[in-house]
């Protein structure tokens, strides 16, 4: 493989581990700002600065399993589609998509990690 093209391989894999972290930091945020009512004006423009963001980025799950070598994108995509439509009988399945996430996202940093220590 050409450095230009390794170049670019990590740069993609940088990008794609970003939007995993953030995602860490702003999926338990979205969570709590869906779950409590009423809203607070400013919890209502937090709320929509989060929905730009996972509008903006349309990541290809593939995309995510190739670089990360893990359906972590998609569980991000299911986890903010639940926390988005939440309701009364979906809460559930939104609690559950975003623990799925969760442990998925503790298991790839356990693997950057080891990664980085090597």
């Amino acid at each position: 493989m050409e450095a230009k093209n390794i170049r670019s391989l990590n740069s993609a894999v940088y990008v794609m581990r970003h939007f995993v972290e953030l995602s860490a930091k702003l999926l338990p945020i979205y969570e709590r700002i869906t779950r409590n009512e009423p809203h607070s004006v400013h919890s209502e423009e937090d709320k929509k600065r989060i929905e730009v963001i996972y509008q903006t980025y349309d990541i290809n799950p593939k995309t995510g399993e190739f670089l990360l070598g893990s359906n972590i994108v998609a569980l991000i995509k299911k986890a903010y589609l639940e926390l988005k439509n939440r309701s009364h009988q979906n809460e559930k399945e939104a609690q559950e998509q975003l623990e799925a996430f969760q442990e998925e996202y503790a298991r790839l940093k356990q693997d950057w990690y080891i990664t980085l220590m090597n």
